[in-house]
């Protein structure tokens, strides 16, 4: 293939949300493709279910922190001492196996009457705005927000400083742009972390914080990884998850059908989730998770040599109608949804259950408080945060 002729990233989704044609195209067209990168470099796309499951359980792959010396993470997370994917085999085992507690399906049940009722507060809070109202600023950034701070164990007051932080880490820098704004951003988060960290041996509590300084004590893990781990999965912890509200909104607001369906049967609010998870999953055109062979490997008849540049599109993944029935075509009641958007293989998200918790508590529930909730804007009219690797909007103002 030419140079010219490449297909290039990223595929912009249609109306913030809906998928790019162009990336439905070349899905159709195959499980893999030669790309080109925002950075200007060629590689290859996973489109394909099977193949991108293959490439995310495969050790011969690198994790997304760990590239080739020639390229650079999009982010500066990624390489950094304690975030996971900056680790592999034991060693990622072993930090994985530290905070894997605070995510168990048992101790997320927990967390279930209170995330309910930080979410009943937030409803209140939003009925009481003057219309139109941002449901950004009242329930889709405090949300989540709140509950990974009351897990991890600091201040949800200071949401105001991580969360600028935060941004400034999940920027895109597509290897070629400025990168020293995004370091200083993430070496301040982790100094906020490391405070917070040491502030635990005077007032120690059922929090993550608590638990990792435990580790550090115990000889588990250093005291830059354990910051690394907390400061990570409170950058993680948030941003995903405000994201997949609004785009699950944006998505009710446009099947106004499947809505009333989710309103008629809350029974389906499950479904409903993991229907708004496979279509509508956070990012926005240059999805994926990237990944780096070690060694020349072939996947799906393609060759493809050692220490290239591989992207995992696990958003394209779930139109693939060898997986997915009709896949195009968004369905709350869907049986069969064996999404991959929290990933796969040794490094699929941690908080995958905590996400789900949080997700169904709002659209379990949102529609109930405000039947007549809609858009103050025409769709087209949000600005969507472009250079966010999670997406999302800058705001998101509302009626009801």
């Amino acid at each position: 293939m030419s140079e010219h002729a490449l297909p290039t990233l990223p595929m912009w989704r249609v109306n913030h949300i809906e998928p790019s044609p162009e990336m439905l195209a070349l899905r159709a067209n195959g499980p893999i493709h030669r790309v080109r990168f925002p950075s200007g470099h060629e590689g290859w796309w996973v489109t394909g279910y099977d193949e991108a499951k293959a490439v995310l359980s495969d050790a011969v792959f690198r994790p997304a922190g760990m590239p080739p010396a020639a390229f650079t993470p999009d982010s500066v997370i990624l390489g950094s001492p304690g975030w996971l994917v900056s680790h592999e085999g034991g060693e990622h085992a072993r930090l994985r196996t530290i905070v894997a507690l605070a995510f168990t399906n048992d101790r997320v049940k927990l967390l279930a009457q209170q995330v309910e009722a930080i979410a009943a507060q937030l409803f209140e809070t939003l009925a009481a705005q003057p219309q139109p109202a941002d449901l950004r600023r009242h329930l889709s950034f405090p949300l989540p927000a709140m509950v990974i701070s009351m897990l991890i164990g600091v201040l949800y007051e200071d949401h105001a400083f991580f969360a600028g932080l935060s941004d400034e880490v999940m920027t895109h820098q597509h290897e070629s742009g400025p990168r020293s704004a995004s370091r200083l951003a993430w070496e301040e988060l982790r100094a906020y972390i490391r405070d917070k960290m040491r502030d635990k041996r005077q007032d120690p509590g059922d929090n993550l914080l608590t638990d990792l300084l435990a580790a550090v004590d115990q000889g588990k893990a250093s005291e830059e990884e354990a910051i690394g781990l907390a400061a990570g999965i409170l950058v993680a912890g948030h941003e995903s998850t405000v994201a997949q509200i609004e785009f699950g909104l944006l998505a009710m607001f446009g099947h106004p059908q499947q809505r009333e369906r989710l309103i008629g049967d809350p029974s389906l609010v499950d479904k409903a989730v993991e229907e708004i998870l496979r279509m509508y999953p956070p990012g926005a055109g240059w999805d994926g998770i990237m990944r780096y062979p070690r060694t020349d490997v072939t996947i799906a008849g393609v060759h493809i040599p050692a220490e290239s540049k591989v992207l995992v599109g696990l958003p394209a993944t779930s139109f693939d109608p060898r997986h997915f029935d009709d896949p195009e075509i968004f369905d709350i009641g869907r049986d069969e949804n064996p999404h991959l958007t929290f990933s796969y293989g040794p490094h699929y998200c941690i908080g995958l259950a905590l996400a789900r918790l949080e997700l169904k508590v709002v659209f379990g529930s949102i529609f109930q408080r405000f039947p007549a909730l809609r858009l103050a804007v025409a769709p087209e009219e949000l600005m969507l945060r472009k250079e966010i690797i999670t997406g999302g909007f800058e705001e998101l103002p509302v009626l009801w």
